[in-house]
């Protein structure tokens, strides 16, 4: 089997992450995936593992674990998904892709022990044959360690067959509400649902109904919990691990982690975000959990992996005068936070997004936080997570956020160039530009369905003293990373892409 015969045969089963359509009772998923390992001889018991679950953040989350780990000496698997660009990037070895001719070298077996199974199972999907994938090629490979990113969801999963050494849940926030339910608690249920019996959980999430959800299933399956928050917040006494926000630049960020232990002090993460501090802090809190397991990690390890983790697409800057930067936002928490990031990290004028939405998000909570980041002056309302508005002069006028007497508020948000998103799953542009124009009919907003011409439209209105910020979906976001990596203009090293498939 050759690689393209191998991707040919993982994409011929169904592509649920690409149709969003499920062809099969959910409540089937687990047993559909321990059948499937058990006829590969259960690769996923050869090595240890950490499970994350999370509605944001939970991959860069894994990342900068199985960085930390990489830089401690473990040889360590690290499967997630969506890839961007190649499905290769779903599958690493100490921060490597898996090669392309790895894959094809064991995808046949894998193709076996699917039809062996399948008579009595039948429908499998390519999520289920690609995790199975990895869990393969890590033991094939002499994986110490496996950092195991959750698909969707967490309870019905098919990671969710794993016996880690320890399990994590990132921040939960409103996502695939058609699948997960539609409130928080819901929500967190399914996250919990990786919750194990005996073992640890690190968790950061901090919506009450969340955390009163997830506080309770720990308690009943006696796992140890180790909660995750801002030094500052009212309920830091209740958190194991704690986080200081530090200086921010436009490349890198800095922040204090206190443990149960000590404190790690002038932490450099090359992340962008106060969220990707939360996200290190778990990241921290698992690798001492499995310190304590047996793993050698110290806090040089820890610290040069928050150094080397990179994580594209999440707050990536690929580009200066005017700043252009790619993210995968697309909740409304996510949005949010991105024009707090933004504001942080990049002293800019205008900014303009390029945006495109998959059709099965929550279209009127971005919306939201799109007309609340774009209030004009003449409103007193300001963005619900933005910097309050105060009477400052000159250069400090911009660092405190406050709103001009031109329009646009404390994000500056002044143009929005919507796109589509490169899946089947896209939300139609120009139904999505007129829904934006309704919340905020003071936005210039406009229209062009092909992504490069909207990254260049969007190019055009900006200055040399402006931010490009495209956002909506990882699918977009990828797309954008590959059209900026063939621009002459974009600074060497800002964007890799190791092959594309798709």
């Amino acid at each position: 089997m050759t690689y393209r015969e191998a991707l040919a045969w993982l994409y011929s089963l169904t592509n649920t992450e690409s149709t969003g359509a499920f062809v099969r009772d959910r409540e089937d998923n687990l047993a559909r995936e321990r059948a499937l390992l058990a006829a590969l001889g259960d690769p996923q018991r050869a090595y240890g593992v950490s499970h994350i679950a999370g509605s944001k953040g939970k991959g860069s989350t894994a990342a900068t674990l199985a960085a930390i780990l990489t830089a401690a000496g473990v040889r360590t698997g690290f499967y997630s998904s969506p890839d961007l660009h190649t499905f290769r990037e779903r599958i690493r070895m100490d921060g490597r892709p898996i090669s392309e001719d790895e894959l094809a070298q064991l995808t046949p077996q894998v193709q076996a022990a699917l039809e062996r199974v399948s008579a009595s199972l039948p429908g499998y999907i390519m999520f289920e044959a690609a995790t199975a994938l990895a869990f393969l090629a890590f033991r094939e490979a002499g994986a110490q360690h496996a950092v195991i990113e959750v698909g969707l969801g967490g309870r019905l999963d098919a990671t969710n067959v794993v016996a880690p050494l320890v399990s994590v849940i990132t921040s939960i926030s409103y996502e695939h509400m058609n699948v997960l339910g539609h409130t928080l608690t819901e929500i967190a249920g399914e996250k919990a649902g990786i919750i194990k019996p005996g073992v640890p959980l690190v968790t950061s999430v901090r919506a009450p109904e969340a955390v009163a959800t997830i506080t309770r299933i720990a308690a009943e399956r006696g796992a140890p919990l180790l909660r995750i928050g801002p030094a500052d917040a009212p309920d830091a006494a209740d958190c194991a691990y704690t986080y200081t926000v530090g200086a921010a630049y436009e490349d890198h960020q800095l922040c204090d982690v206190r443990t149960p232990t000590g404190v790690y002090r002038n932490l450099e993460l090359h992340l962008l975000g106060e969220g990707q501090i939360e996200n290190a802090t778990a990241a921290i809190a698992a690798a001492e959990v499995l310190r304590d397991a047996g793993l050698s990690v110290d806090e040089a390890a820890i610290r040069r992996g928050l150094r080397d983790v990179r994580w594209d697409a999440r707050l990536q800057l690929v580009g200066r005068a005017p700043w252009r930067v790619v993210d995968g936002a697309h909740n409304a928490d996510s949005f949010a936070k991105l024009f707090v990031a933004l504001r942080r990290h990049f002293p800019y004028e205008r900014l303009i997004l390029v945006m495109g939405m998959l059709n099965d998000k929550d279209t009127a909570g971005i919306l939201r936080e799109i007309a609340l980041a774009s209030q004009p002056a003449t409103s007193a309302t300001s963005a619900t997570s933005a910097t309050p508005t105060t009477s400052v002069a000159g250069d400090d006028a911009q660092a405190a956020g406050a709103v001009d007497d031109i329009g646009g508020g404390p994000a500056r948000l002044r143009h929005i160039v919507v796109t589509s998103a490169p899946t089947p799953r896209s939300a139609d542009p120009t139904q999505l530009a007129d829904q934006i124009r309704q919340v905020a009919p003071w936005l210039d907003v406009r229209v062009e369905a092909e992504n490069g011409a909207a990254l260049a439209a969007a190019l055009r209105l900006a200055g040399p003293r402006d931010l490009v910020c495209v956002t909506g979906t990882l699918y977009l976001g990828a797309a954008a990373l590959r059209w900026f990596a063939a621009q002459p203009d974009t600074p060497s090293g800002l964007v890799e892409v190791d092959g594309m498939d798709h």
